[in-house]
């Protein structure tokens, strides 16, 4: 029993001159920067090596944990940890040119990096190198040989690091981002000699046994929680970055690292009863008490001398350190009372696998310290220390309440888990239950175009499905739209993610949750089931929760038509298609049939997009495409023949019934000649105002023939900025005399009446041109997208289309001229071709029954 507690001690020792031999000499590293570098190099330095750090922590998908936990038997460990390797090395990769991608979004004063071939290779590199060398740290853990830790991360690392930014001054703070990856570097190469002399660790990855696959909802617990807990380390020096400046987001991070100092003595311990009890959990109690005591007898002193000494510390830093980062750092020194809470009760929710509380426990901590963090970033550094000691504070407190009801396991008890909740099973569907059919991607009815089809395909799925319980997911606020026609409305994840109504860290935050919860949810669903399936679904807020639950349970989902299914250039594009695909990915893995109602595909600039699209679309029960070039996108993307079928906009199939008198509301005499026009924001600010312009003198020129011109707003959602008022306003004040406006909201199945009125349309909104052409009113189409030009050809009417960077008063005028003296041979042309087309518009039905013949009602549960 003596040598196991000694056993224990020299664990905590060696781990904790480890960590601490890394800061300290980290803390050096600082201090050199600082006098050789200024202020605001050391501010975009540190933003960009903490990006790294954490990067690192995000890649490594809860293997660290795993391999400490559930070492494979000993003829398959070596197998176990090299395949660890290459899956973290992989991981850091990836993440560390999302990160690049995505700094637009985020570190719009880090851009020169990701411009820079060679400084974004190695930023990369770094993340990658920096994520292994953690791993390695957790494969020494694992074999309870923590000195080498010591040895790699508190000497040689931190040495190597040490020398390198004397050299590299002349590269300013990339020179810095070079130490710290050079030293990550020498840490890994030094960890791979050192397990080949320690434990012979030799390339071995074939073979089974290696107990990833069977821990893999620990690894995902595990990653899922700690991913939660980077977020503040995250978010915090970003927005210190953003609302405060580089200066002061190097005034944080040197208060931060100091701070970390302390912090490591509770973080060591920790993981040094982490590896014991893993290797021993009759040992769990004494342990545990052990280490409690440690922290408390080396860490609570540590927090009171930081405070104290904080101003004689950062008077190492010289310059304005010690001025403008004291108060903060004494809010830090007494936080870490707090960090220590939280730090064992994570370990001891981790190690008794109860790890739905340490998920939510990890979900309270993020949403209390950046929450306060956004709240009070106006008032100064200071308070950014208060909401992480409050964070630490509230996640430790509800660490330790749902450890209160847990049974710990004994001094004499076998080594198990606490137990787990079965999942309850759900009740047997029969063929007598209602049928149930989710419509996705739907939009928002301020968009005529998108509600009317919407609506058409809500009619068109009960036309199918008459006795079927059919509900929506898409764009529009619950709260605010309960239902469209009858279905009601659930948001969507999209929705959530984008929703314009909360401000941009609480958005940016949504979509870096978003993004990894949603990847969680794509897991194989023999992953999800039982217990994993139990751990996630609490997680989900609960506009998520109902998307996600109305997938699971539907026996159809429909992706509603439009031209929504594309991609711009850009990280904006891969976010599109993401989250488009995400509900029928999601439909998919579970079984559920898919059918893409018609719609356009592309452009798909890259090619990631490109095999996305062409994986959904593979595997749908159906999809139909409304024009020719979205079938040869497709065929592009390796998707050519079945499911694919041409088909035809459902906004053709859109017929409500006359519902005003609009001559009579917007002023028109009954016999006068009335033309409509409809625009949009679409081009760059100096091509825009030439298209308006245009527009504009198209006007004038239309009333010196004594006709009438009404601008008309197909779309009137401030979302994305997307008001054709806004445009059309613009318009007018072009005008010699302003034209008729209709200025208000007005409801989409009242506004087809309003191009029924016309004697003919320039339509910039195509589907005020289908609008029009299904009132039997000719059109001059301005084309912003292929499905203009690919549906304007079906009726035989490519000759009226117009691309938007064409517009000019010259090229207009004379299509409008045309249209004044050629309307009969046009209405002849319309009147030969739009009944076929329109019947072809209503095929949806049918092809609905034929798409799911095959699967009985009730089996997508």
């Amino acid at each position: 029993m003596n040598a196991q507690r000694d056993q224990v001690a020299r664990g905590s020792a060696y781990l904790l001159a480890a960590t601490v031999g890394s800061a300290g000499l980290g803390f050096l590293f600082w201090v050199a920067a600082a006098r050789l570098f200024t202020p605001a190099q050391v501010g975009t330095a540190t933003s960009l090596t903490n990006a790294i750090t954490l990067i690192a922590y995000f890649s490594l998908c809860g293997l660290n944990s795993t391999l400490v936990r559930f070492p494979a038997p000993p003829e398959r460990r070596h197998a176990q940890i090299n395949r660890a390797l290459l899956l973290v090395f992989a991981a850091g990769c990836v993440l560390g040119t999302g990160y690049l991608l995505g700094l637009p979004l985020y570190g719009a004063r880090l851009l020169a990096v990701r411009h820079d071939p060679v400084q974004a290779v190695l930023v990369v590199l770094f993340c990658a190198l920096s994520a292994v060398n953690l791993l390695t740290d957790a494969v020494f853990i694992g074999e309870r040989l923590p000195q080498y830790n010591t040895l790699v991360d508190g000497v040689l690392q931190g040495l190597s690091k040490l020398g390198l930014p004397f050299l590299l001054t002349g590269l300013g703070a990339f020179g810095l981002v070079t130490a710290v990856g050079g030293g990550y570097a020498v840490a890994v190469l030094a960890s791979l000699w050192f397990l080949r002399r320690r434990i012979g660790l030799r390339p071995a990855l074939r073979g089974g046994g290696t107990r990833l696959r069977e821990q893999l909802g620990f690894s995902v617990g595990s990653y899922l929680s700690s991913l939660l807990n980077l977020l503040p380390l995250l978010v915090l020096p970003l927005l210190v970055l953003q609302r405060l400046g580089t200066a002061a987001a190097a005034y944080y991070f040197v208060a931060f690292q100091v701070a970390n100092l302390a912090n490591a003595v509770s973080f060591a311990v920790c993981e040094s009863m982490f590896a014991e009890i893993s290797a021993d959990e009759s040992r769990f109690g004494p342990v545990l008490r052990r280490s409690v005591r440690l922290i408390a007898l080396v860490q609570l002193p540590g927090a009171v001398l930081l405070a104290a000494g904080s101003g004689l510390l950062l008077r190492l830093f010289g310059g304005a350190y010690p001025a403008r980062a004291q108060s903060l750092l004494v809010v830090l020194a007494v936080g870490t009372t707090a960090v220590a809470l939280n730090t064992v009760g994570s370990f001891v929710l981790k190690l008794v696998r109860r790890m739905a509380p340490l998920i939510w426990s990890n979900v309270v901590y993020a949403v209390v310290t950046i929450g306060l963090a956004a709240l009070w970033a106006g008032r100064g550094l200071v308070w950014f220390g208060c909401a992480w000691g409050l964070g630490n504070l509230a996640s430790g407190l509800y660490a330790v309440l749902a450890l209160y009801r847990t049974r710990l396991p004994g001094r004499r008890g076998p080594r198990h888990a606490a137990p787990a909740r079965t999942a309850r099973p759900s009740a047997p569907r029969t063929e007598a239950t209602a049928m149930k059919v989710l419509v996705v991607n739907a939009y928002v009815r301020e968009n005529a175009g998108d509600a009317a089809l919407l609506a058409v395909c809500l009619r068109q799925v009960r036309a199918a499905f008459p006795q079927a319980r059919v509900t929506v997911a898409g764009m529009e606020d619950r709260a605010v739209h309960p239902a469209f026609d009858g279905a009601a409305n659930l948001g969507s994840i999209r929705r959530y993610v984008a929703d314009a109504a909360i401000g941009t860290p609480r958005r940016i935050l949504r979509k870096a949750v978003g993004f990894l919860v949603s990847l969680g949810l794509l897991l194989p669903p023999r992953v999800l089931a039982g217990p994993l399936a139990g751990l996630l679904r609490p997680l989900l807020p609960a506009e998520v929760r109902r998307e996600v639950d109305a997938v699971a349970s539907a026996d159809l989902v429909v992706s509603m038509g439009g031209g929504y299914f594309n991609a711009r250039p850009g990280l904006d594009g891969y976010q599109n298609v993401f989250y488009v695909v995400l509900p029928l990915l999601l439909a998919l893995r579970r079984g559920v049939p898919v059918v893409l109602a018609p719609q356009s595909f592309g452009p798909f600039p890259a090619p990631a997009q490109r095999r996305l699209a062409a994986y959904v679309v593979r595997r749908a029960a159906l999809v139909l495409a409304r024009e020719d070039v979205s079938v040869d996108i497709l065929a592009e993307c390796g998707v050519r023949g079945t499911p694919v079928r041409r088909a035809v906009d459902s906004g053709f199939a859109f017929a409500p019934p006359p519902q005003g008198d609009w001559r009579a509301r917007i002023g028109v005499d009954p016999h006068a000649t009335l033309v409509g026009m409809t625009a949009r924001q679409w081009l760059a600010p100096g091509r825009q105002e030439q298209y308006e312009r245009a527009l504009a003198a198209t006007i004038d020129a239309v009333r010196a023939t004594g006709a009438q011109v009404v601008l008309i707003p197909q779309v009137t959602t401030d979302y994305l900025g997307d008001d054709d008022r806004i445009v059309e306003r613009r318009i007018a004040g072009y005008c010699a005399t302003p034209p008729l406006r209709v200025d208000e909201t007005v409801d989409y199945r009242d506004l087809k009446g309003l191009y029924a009125e016309c004697a003919y349309v320039l339509g910039t909104r195509f589907h005020s041109v289908i609008f029009a052409l299904t009132s039997g009113v000719p059109c001059i189409a301005i084309e912003y997208e292929h499905k203009t030009r690919g549906i304007m050809r079906d009726l035989g009417l490519e000759s009226w289309v117009l691309p938007i960077a064409d517009v000019s008063a010259a090229s207009l005028g004379t299509l409008v001229e045309r249209l004044r003296t050629g309307r009969e041979e046009y209405l002849r042309t319309l009147a030969e071709k739009l009944p076929g087309y329109v019947a072809r518009a209503e095929e949806l039905p049918e092809l609905l029954r034929a798409a799911t013949a095959r699967r009985p009602v009730g089996a997508g549960a």
